[in-house]
């Protein structure tokens, strides 16, 4: 039985029972205050109506609060999304969307009440004195709060998205921070005899993910073969590095390598034996690539933390480490290399992903290519 009612005092009361779509529960509800049994149960049959139609919404008006936490965190969690990902979301609703607005009624939400909570995002200092959330961030806070209400109306929780037609903040297009070519040569060779030499070769000229690079392991290298197999990427979650799955499907590819770095890795692989030789039992050898002296992987942290040193050390202009992406990308590009290329090197999914992030290298390319066609064709 679906629905019941029930004396209460003087009055009626109407119990029926729903599902809750984010956990499965069976979750009662009851709406008390009827003079008479007929009134009790002309409106349980009303409401039971409209939940076998899914058209049927709670009485109680739920916060934007209890519709992160107690709904759409959960489902997205049952979606089975990255560790990285999940956690960004609960990043996004404890620290910026709770804090601003978590008291607000979800059916209330207006595009005044979220554009404040981004004016406030993006100018509000931390209590360390950090400036505001870059434009970047603040999208993301309005791309989860949409999300949370979309879900919300498509699962019976809301009648309708109040906020389905708000835009995100814009952005504007940056240049990407990289090197050129003669500062990415300077670095290889302020590094050649580095013990993690590879490394660095690898990022710059073949435009790994950090993540990529530190959960690489021997069994995705094929040496002879000239390959190095992208099969997971290790991340940090919760300040811990765990081995997750690819960033996209496109991002789980075989990136090729050609003689020079096949020697490199050859001087890395015999150079981590001689490690593992000296170190005896004490080796805890998980195949890795990266790994210390005794075998265990790096933390993503700490390989950005290197980089940093050595930049400095090299006397080089001060990039991050994911901008050896830029670098290897925009040198690549520079050079004539086609577009589709570069982007199943980078493991983007599509060409269109590549122009639109590096369309600053796009200029100069033509200019190039039609000076050519010019000078065989008019001269």
């Amino acid at each position: 039985m679906n629905g019941s009612t029930r004396k209460r005092g003087n009055t009626w009361t109407a119990y029926w029972f729903t599902t809750d779509p984010s956990t499965g529960q069976r979750v009662q509800h009851t709406k008390g205050g009827f003079r008479l049994q007929k009134e009790a149960r002309d409106h349980l049959n009303d409401v039971l109506g409209k939940v076998s139609t899914g058209t049927w919404n709670p009485d109680k008006p739920l916060t934007v609060k209890a519709l992160l936490e107690d709904h759409w965190l959960p489902a997205q969690k049952a979606r089975e999304l990255r560790p990285t990902t999940l956690e960004q979301y609960r990043n996004v609703v404890d620290a910026w969307i709770v804090p601003n607005i978590g008291g607000v009624k979800a059916a209330a939400l207006t595009p005044k009440i979220v554009g404040g909570m981004v004016e406030t995002l993006r100018t509000a200092k931390s209590s360390r004195g950090r400036k505001g959330l870059s434009t970047r961030s603040a999208q993301l806070a309005v791309g989860v709060l949409k999300s949370a209400c979309a879900w919300a109306v498509e699962n019976g929780l809301m009648g309708r998205n109040p906020i389905a037609g708000i835009r995100r903040p814009r952005s504007k297009s940056t240049v990407m921070a990289s090197w050129d070519s003669a500062q990415a040569k300077a670095f290889l060779a302020f590094t050649k005899d580095d013990r993690l030499a590879f490394v660095w070769s690898l990022l710059l000229t073949r435009g790994l993910r950090r993540g990529e690079l530190c959960g690489l392991r021997w069994s995705d290298v094929d040496l002879e073969g000239g390959v190095v197999r992208i099969n997971r990427t290790r991340v940090t979650v919760k300040g811990q590095p765990t081995d997750s799955a690819p960033k996209t499907e496109a991002s789980r590819r075989t990136v090729p390598v050609d003689p020079s770095l096949v020697a490199i890795l050859r001087t890395h692989k015999a150079r981590q034996a001689a490690e593992k030789l000296a170190a005896g039992t004490a080796y805890d050898d998980k195949g890795y690539l990266l790994a210390d002296e005794l075998g265990s992987p790096c933390h993503p942290e700490t390989l950005s933390g290197w980089f940093e040193e050595k930049v400095e050390a090299a006397g080089l202009p001060r990039i991050r480490l994911h901008d050896t992406r830029h670098t290897a990308a925009s040198l690549m590009l520079a050079r004539g290399v086609p577009v589709k290329v570069v982007s199943e090197m980078l493991g983007h999914s599509s060409p269109t992903i590549t122009l639109s992030i590096y369309a600053h290298v796009m200029p100069g390319m033509a200019e190039e290519a039609g000076a050519a066609l010019s000078a065989s064709l008019l001269s």
